[in-house]
């Protein structure tokens, strides 16, 4: 049951419903073809890891990967990052999310389509468990300054080392790409106080 089928599970989410395990739930916002999700289900199994992917090939895509490898502690919504915060995730649910290398939307016309608003955030901030943490990367640099601004303006956050937030962490394929070309990657990475 890797592919959650929304009109067959309780809204919020149960995390006792969805996974076979009790254990903390990360969560990642956009997962395409999902290597990093699947990286972090293998080297981590004691954790649950939900992800929502808008684009119907790539939740397909990421599915078939996360059952090929046998992955039962990862699970995967279509749906979007708005639906997940504003409609899915009970309160101090999720322990981290991941939003790795989301659509900056270059074009002007299409600014009003990005993920980081104020909104969004405060949306994560209250799905997060205390002590949870937010971890956001870009390539885009315009896109990047637009993030800074928005996390640095929301309450109810402390700002955590970047090194350390993400050791550990396998990259996505993406960021194998952009470190190939030698593109220079935006870290963030905040913690909710409490």
């Amino acid at each position: 049951m890797i592919d959650v089928n929304l009109d067959q599970i309780s809204i919020p989410l149960s995390w006792a419903e969805l996974f076979l395990h009790r254990g903390p739930t990360d969560v990642e916002i956009g997962s395409g073809k999902g290597k990093f999700l699947n990286e972090l289900a293998l080297a981590r199994p004691e954790r649950n890891l939900l992800a929502v992917e808008r684009s119907a090939k790539y939740h397909r895509l990421c599915c078939d990967r996360a059952a090929r490898r046998g992955l039962e502690n990862v699970r995967v919504i279509r749906t979007t990052g708005e639906d997940l915060l504003f409609r899915l995730l009970a309160e101090e649910s999720v322990e981290n999310f991941f939003v790795l290398f989301s659509d900056p939307w270059p074009k002007k016309r299409h600014h009003k389509r990005r993920f980081f608003k104020p909104e969004n955030v405060a949306a994560m901030h209250r799905a997060l468990a205390p002590g949870g943490c937010l971890l956001v990367k870009s390539d885009h640099p315009g896109y990047s300054m637009i993030i800074a601004e928005v996390l640095s303006a929301a309450s109810g956050f402390t700002t955590t080392d970047t090194e350390d937030a993400f050791a550990g962490l396998p990259q996505t394929g993406f960021e194998q790409k952009y470190l190939v070309d030698g593109r220079e990657i935006h870290s963030f990475a905040l913690k909710k106080q409490g």
